[in-house]
């Protein structure tokens, strides 16, 4: 129950208890009165303890609803920035991950499921680029030349990653962290249960994502393809974005999105990669998407 509605709540029982007690009582003998008077000082305590109980903030063991929390008034796309990176707000809602059997380019682990999200999140509207990385790596070694590019951070292994997040966290008002697949997925969708967030047709695939067949070799500047219906950039093509999840409990982490040296299926929204940390140097391409937790 939301604080405000049990608040509320119990200033009507105290409200109508008073207008017993002040009017109605006065026809009950001495005796009457006593038995009412202490049945209301017991309720009155039980109402006291009762209702923080009941106006507690349980976000850390329960899903709860959205619809009273301050951002839920807030349409999908709009923006707000924080530390200086821009983000958009992805809606409360579902959307069915995965891939149908009939999709090309599928693989056996896009296994469909369902996922419900009843808060929004803020999510980085780019991917985050060697400029803001530096800001909080300042030993982030790119070269000067690229600094202010526009280029998206890349090479960048999970570990580092999550520090980043976790520094960006720092004084920023908010815990910024990696997504999960289920809410990358979702946030790439944007709606689609289409291969792409565009549509199913590969040919499209230039407007909106830097691939193997328009990258000309590397990274480009972030920002420069059409966006999805919620203002998400990027979130096919350019560099992979590391996921917080692990693939079905075991060391390896997974990114999603495909990049720049991918071909048109492996940048499908159900599309999955994987690296197990500390084992092998990190791909070159994986890069980073942040997400704000409400």
């Amino acid at each position: 129950m939301p604080p405000f509605l049990s608040w509320a709540l119990l200033g009507f029982l105290l409200g109508a208890g008073c207008h017993f007690i002040l009017w109605e009582a006065r026809r009950l003998s001495a005796a009457q009165r006593s038995l009412v008077g202490g049945a209301a000082l017991a309720g009155l305590l039980v109402l006291f303890l009762v209702v923080p109980v009941l106006s507690a903030d349980r976000r850390r063991t329960e899903a709860r609803g959205a619809w009273w929390r301050p951002d839920s008034y807030r349409q999908a796309g709009a923006e707000r920035t924080f530390n200086g990176v821009p983000f958009v707000w992805v809606p409360a809602g579902s959307v069915v991950t995965g891939s149908p059997v009939s999709e090309p380019g599928r693989t056996v682990d896009e296994v469909r499921r369902v996922a419900e999200f009843r808060r929004g999140f803020w999510m980085s509207r780019g991917e985050i680029t060697r400029e803001q990385y530096a800001r909080l790596v300042p030993e982030a070694d790119y070269p000067a030349e690229t600094a202010g590019a526009g280029l998206p951070v890349t090479g960048v292994s999970w570990d580092e990653a999550a520090a980043f997040a976790a520094a960006f966290s720092n004084g920023s008002g908010g815990r910024f962290r990696l997504p999960t697949e289920m809410e990358w997925e979702y946030a790439c969708r944007a709606g689609a249960d289409t291969a792409y967030y565009f549509g199913a047709d590969p040919e499209q695939l230039p407007d909106f994502a830097w691939f193997n067949e328009n990258s000309s070799g590397g990274p480009q500047p972030v920002e420069k393809k059409k966006p999805n219906a919620w203002g998400l950039h990027d979130m096919h093509g350019n560099v992979a974005e590391w996921c917080v999840s692990r693939r079905n409990g075991e060391e390896a982490r997974v990114y999603r999105g495909g990049s720049w040296r991918c071909p048109p299926a492996e940048c499908r929204a159900a599309a999955r990669g994987l690296h197990i940390p500390g084992q092998t140097t990190p791909p070159a391409d994986t890069g980073i998407r942040l997400l704000r937790e409400p």
